[in-house]
């Protein structure tokens, strides 16, 4: 099942993506996070679509994957997988 991504989640990555490198001043240790990250959500996500525990509080029929802390809200449709928005749990607005 092929995975897409909202401009939502594309934004809050970069985000996430922005918040590492302020704390790592790593370029290297940045990129790499964010790839296993989105390596993650992709290889778990398109072999266990339902993988993630329903999470209705969000909206009808999404789902949520948590990932090191970070939490993956996804819907399943009938031809992909939409990766709705990324979140840290303790920084819901990072």
């Amino acid at each position: 099942m092929q995975i897409k991504f909202t401009p939502t989640f594309l934004h809050r990555l970069f985000e996430i993506s922005d918040f590492i490198y302020h704390q790592s001043e790593s370029k290297t240790f940045t990129t790499k996070y964010i790839t296993q990250l989105k390596e993650h959500i992709v290889l778990s996500l398109t072999t266990f679509p339902k993988l993630g525990r329903p999470a209705e509080e969000f909206g009808e029929d999404i789902r949520k994957l948590v990932h090191q802390k970070y939490s993956i809200l996804y819907k399943i449709e009938k031809e992909y997988i939409l990766v709705l928005t990324i979140y840290k749990e303790n920084l819901p607005f990072l």
